[in-house]
């Protein structure tokens, strides 16, 4: 599962959970799914899709830029666990828990398999 977790400095303000089907939009229109009240923010600020096994992020044209882990993002992006997307004063720290885990494979299903983070 991936999600979105949105922040200001160092408080949460909420997380948002990413479908794999579907576009996450961002922006200071009251109806994007990420909503960010600010002037600095666009109204239709940018987006968060997935494509095959990967979540990208996508600048639509916005005034201030969006920027991924301190880069300007010119057009789209793939985003990594932990990637830090910075919109205004806004903080978005993407997580996605399927990377938390190593690819096991054993020859035997019966096995018992331990995971360490």
């Amino acid at each position: 599962m991936a999600k979105i977790i949105l922040k200001i400095k160092d408080q949460t303000l909420r997380e948002i959970i990413l479908y794999k089907d579907a576009v996450t939009t961002i922006g200071r229109n009251p109806s994007s799914n990420i909503y960010l009240e600010n002037p600095a923010v666009s109204r239709s600020h940018a987006k968060i899709y997935r494509q095959g096994w990967t979540f990208y992020i996508v600048d639509l044209e916005s005034s201030n830029g969006t920027f991924l882990n301190g880069r300007k993002v010119k057009w789209k992006a793939g985003l990594s666990n932990n990637d830090e997307i910075t919109i205004s004063k806004y903080t978005l720290i993407f997580k996605d828990h399927r990377s938390d885990y190593e690819d096991v494979k054993t020859d035997k299903p019966d096995d018992t398999i331990i995971i360490k983070r």
